[in-house]
């Protein structure tokens, strides 16, 4: 599997930036929306990574309902790449819960939550990503196998701030103000 960059950037109308990918032959994949529980380590010094128990209401995507990831990211200026250190995908709430009981045991608990709505469309080969997000509000994200294509598909939208946090982390810190 080749390696996936990412960047994430506020943008100011959701409805615009569809229009943009849409014009550029962005194929739509469909609607989603999902509530994330974030997880953190009981011990003094946190685990590395984050953990991540996502919970689909709308579910566009050839996957089950329940997604558990433990990744680390990883950073090069505001461009992003995982490294997935676990993903299980789940069909009911319980059965992520007994796995990550097993797995982690108790030096985890859940720390917050948030929610997003998006529109995932296609372009060649990148995903974008279109997206409400509790206390953040409205940001594109877009993901590619190069950095150049990333970079050259960004100026065609008009954003504001970029991220050189995961959204978990961006959003914690709005939580904790």
């Amino acid at each position: 599997m080749s390696k996936i960059f990412e960047k994430r950037c506020k943008i100011k109308d959701i409805e615009n930036a569809r229009k943009v990918v849409e014009l550029i032959g962005g194929i739509y994949k469909g609607h989603y929306s999902n509530t994330d529980i974030i997880f953190k380590s009981k011990k003094a010094v946190p685990e590395k990574g984050v953990i991540v128990l996502r919970m689909f209401k709308i579910n566009n995507r050839q996957s089950k309902n329940f997604i558990l990831t433990h990744k680390i990211p990883e950073w090069d200026d505001k461009i992003k790449t995982d490294r997935i250190i676990l993903k299980n995908e789940f069909n009911i709430m319980e059965e992520a819960a007994n796995f990550i009981i097993d797995h982690y045991g108790t030096w985890i608990e859940q720390d917050y939550t948030y929610s997003r709505e998006g529109w995932e469309y296609h372009l060649d080969k990148n995903r974008i990503f279109i997206e409400n997000i509790e206390k953040l509000g409205p940001t594109i994200e877009i993901e590619s196998d190069n950095k150049k294509d990333l970079e050259s598909l960004f100026k065609l939208f008009e954003t504001a701030e970029c991220f050189s946090e995961t959204v978990s982390e961006v959003v914690r810190k709005l939580i904790r103000k």
